[in-house]
């Protein structure tokens, strides 16, 4: 059954997830506050808002969140005049506490708030190939089940209780942040000896060396190569941040997650970091 969803957030990844449920058949009413974006999702087919508020008032029963940062989510949500049943899809990645917190307020305005975290990139956003990993009882996964069927391949309910998958997707971007800093450091020392880029790729890919960012390099390189404010080596960092922050909260004990974090954050230092042998 087609419905007119709501889609608050339309950028890399909201954008082709909104677009993919209008070509799924459903009316899909969005707001974003760049005119960029705005514009973009008109050419797709895309109805648009005034405001987040607009939005609410137009969605049938279910409405996508897909902005960017944990405060962004709870500020936007919070703001809201929630007045009537609505289920309200939290794609962005949270700490598992803070989306915890915000699905109980929510109850009491009558909304049922579930996190629904992917990964697969802006390009898999578009491509309708995401992987979404959801936390929700039941007969709420069953209600939102094929919405996210139109935008991923795959639809893991990972758990009962919200904040499950947010925990999920932060256990995939440490492991993806800790993978792409052994393949940089992999590549710098076998670089030093003469064995070309794409060649040590190629054997990574095919050995015990393999991971997601060895077998995709091409489309991660640039990230080591410019920084690009707001891009996505920044989403991982945010990301990490979450994690870590959740790890000091409840003392548990994660050496690689925080090493990553603070390598990453150095990568841009300058053109010379790749000749320093310490350095990621």
């Amino acid at each position: 059954m087609t419905e007119t969803v709501g889609f608050i957030g339309l950028g890399a990844m909201g954008l082709g997830i909104a677009a993919n449920l209008v070509k799924g058949g459903h009316e899909v009413v969005g707001f974003d506050t760049s005119p960029e974006r705005r514009t973009l999702a008109a050419e797709r087919g895309i109805a648009l808002a005034a405001d987040a508020g607009e939005v609410i008032g137009k969605a049938t029963s279910t409405v996508f969140s897909a902005v960017r940062t944990t405060q962004q989510t709870l500020d936007l949500l919070r703001g809201l005049e929630l007045d009537r049943p609505l289920t309200i899809v939290v794609l962005s990645t949270l700490d598992p506490g803070s989306m915890r917190k915000l699905a109980d307020e929510l109850a009491e305005h009558q909304v049922v708030a579930l996190d629904a975290t992917m990964t697969g990139g802006a390009w898999g956003a578009d491509a309708g190939t995401l992987a979404f990993m959801v936390s929700c009882p039941d007969e709420v996964f069953a209600r939102v089940r094929p919405m996210l069927e139109l935008a991923g391949e795959q639809i893991f309910h990972v758990g009962d209780h919200v904040g499950t998958a947010q925990a999920t997707k932060l256990a995939v971007q440490l492991a993806w942040g800790i993978n792409m800093l052994g393949a940089l450091e992999a590549l710098r020392f076998a670089q030093r000896y003469g064995v070309s880029e794409d060649q040590l790729m190629t054997i990574l890919s095919r050995s015990v060396g393999a991971s997601w960012a060895s077998e995709n390099w091409e489309r991660i390189k640039p990230w080591w190569q410019v920084h690009e404010p707001g891009g996505d080596l920044e989403i991982i960092l945010k990301d990490l941040r979450s994690a870590l922050r959740d790890a000091d909260e409840n003392e548990a004990f994660m050496p690689m997650t925080a090493m990553t974090f603070q390598l990453l954050r150095h990568v841009w230092d300058g053109p010379d970091s790749a000749e320093q042998p310490g350095r990621a």
